[in-house]
């Protein structure tokens, strides 16, 4: 089988609801709903740094070898230097600044401007 594209997203969407979307509209949609989680989280207090809740892995992962996974893995631990340098990319290649929370910029490129969860 076969794992479904944004094409075939797209034909699901019109045939559910009769709405017309291109590929790129499902992709907008899927990270404005993204942007929004991120929104809510940021309202209730979640930092970048918190293992519980923040953009962070807990401590064993980076401190006790994993004990099962693929062959390769088994034994290893994670790299917590590269793991800080991939989140700052991520976060880069996002639209959020150091901190993990969208620019104004990436609100207003996703019509997230005036979004409200703040009010919630």
């Amino acid at each position: 089988a076969t794992l479904p594209n944004f094409e075939d997203w797209a034909r699901v969407v019109h045939y559910n609801t009769g709405l017309e979307m291109s590929p790129k509209d499902i992709w907008d949609a899927a990270a404005r709903c993204n942007m929004i989680e991120r929104l809510i989280n940021i309202r209730e207090g979640f930092k970048k740094d918190d293992p519980h809740k923040g953009d962070v892995l807990v401590d064993r992962y980076y401190d006790e070898p994993a004990k099962r996974g693929a062959p390769d893995v088994v034994g290893s631990t994670l790299d917590r230097k590269k793991m800080t340098a991939a989140r700052a990319e991520f976060y880069k290649h996002k639209g959020l600044d150091e901190n993990g929370i969208p620019t104004p910029e990436t609100l207003k490129s996703l019509g997230l401007e005036k979004e409200p969860s703040h009010a919630l």
